[in-house]
């Protein structure tokens, strides 16, 4: 089933969840936050999205090798398994002595290939930043979007070709990421694969902030990558002020994947310099269902137009 034009009409009317106050700072929980319940829609749904968020931010910060993180992973494979995905865990222990946990999801038949498009997020917080840093957008986000995107793509002609990966380790154990801290679950992946590696991978990190702005690292993306992006942001009728693409360079979990030779794309917002990034500010105060569902929808269309094709 091709939903690229139904996504199309939604764009426009964005039906499921939104933001009342896209300009409020998102800096305490001072006022009462939206309650939703998980529902079945033939489309993807931000307010679903939302939940999951949600749920993962009220297990607390969820630092590799804590009780959180594990409890995170039970919370997430409970959903993939709902809809139909063979889980698995990955774990080893990083150049720290923490262990650390990647989780993989895929719909698996008999007759099916390797996959050929990974569709990835991390899934651990910083460690060491307060007991109420919950990384609502950094974090949480990404694996919302992901287990929304889960449940529509349950037994679509795509599914079989599609890998679904949380990644342990992204955030550096020091204040800031270098060469030889930080990606550990992603880098790991990589060497893990061997030779065995799929053409494409899409990568999820900091989606889910009302009035985000979205920053495509265009140096660090496959140019037909960044071509179908813009085509979709297009397509889907966003505003291409708030979806844009940048010079700037992130380290991110697409990093040891492009290097080895995969197609990647990282759909990150602009961080540099924000009063949030890392601190308590990252909690659901600053989530937005509009803006989740935005992000699933850009996602969706991005995996139609790249399997599409093949």
């Amino acid at each position: 089933m091709n939903r690229l034009s139904g996504l199309v009409v939604l764009g426009a009317a964005l039906l499921c969840g939104g933001c009342k106050d896209e300009s409020a700072k998102a800096t305490s929980h001072s006022k009462p936050l939206p309650t939703y319940t998980l529902k079945h829609t033939p489309d993807f749904c931000g307010e679903n999205a939302y939940v999951h968020c949600a749920e993962l931010c009220k297990l607390g910060p969820r630092p590799s090798g804590s009780e959180a993180y594990e409890k995170q992973l039970q919370y997430i494979t409970r959903h993939l398994e709902q809809h139909g995905w063979a889980v698995r865990r990955h774990s080893f222990t990083s150049p720290h002595g923490v262990k650390m946990t990647n989780l993989h999801a895929m719909f698996v038949k008999e007759e099916a290939p390797s996959s050929e498009l990974l569709l990835t997020c991390h899934i651990d917080t910083k460690i060491n930043v307060s007991d109420d840093f919950v990384g609502a957008d950094d974090g949480a986000s990404g694996a919302a979007v992901l287990m929304e995107l889960a449940r529509l793509l349950s037994g679509t002609e795509h599914a079989h070709r599609i890998e679904l990966v949380f990644f342990d380790g992204e955030e550096a154990v020091a204040e800031r990421m270098t060469e030889t801290d930080g990606l550990y679950g992603s880098k790991y992946d990589v060497e893990r694969r061997g030779d065995n590696l799929p053409r494409y991978m899409i990568n999820l990190d900091m989606v889910g902030a009302r009035n985000k702005t979205i920053q495509v690292p265009l140096f660090d993306s496959s140019p037909e990558l960044v071509d179908a992006y813009l085509e979709t942001i297009k397509e889907l009728k966003l505003n291409e002020n708030k979806w844009t693409i940048t010079d700037q360079e992130y380290w991110d979990d697409d990093r040891y994947f492009r290097e080895a030779g995969v197609a990647t794309i990282n759909l990150i917002c602009d961080f540099v310099g924000s009063i949030w990034w890392h601190t308590p500010r990252d909690n659901m105060s600053r989530i937005c269902p509009k803006s989740l569902q935005e992000s699933g929808m850009v996602t969706q269309a991005l995996i139609q137009r790249i399997l599409n094709k093949q």
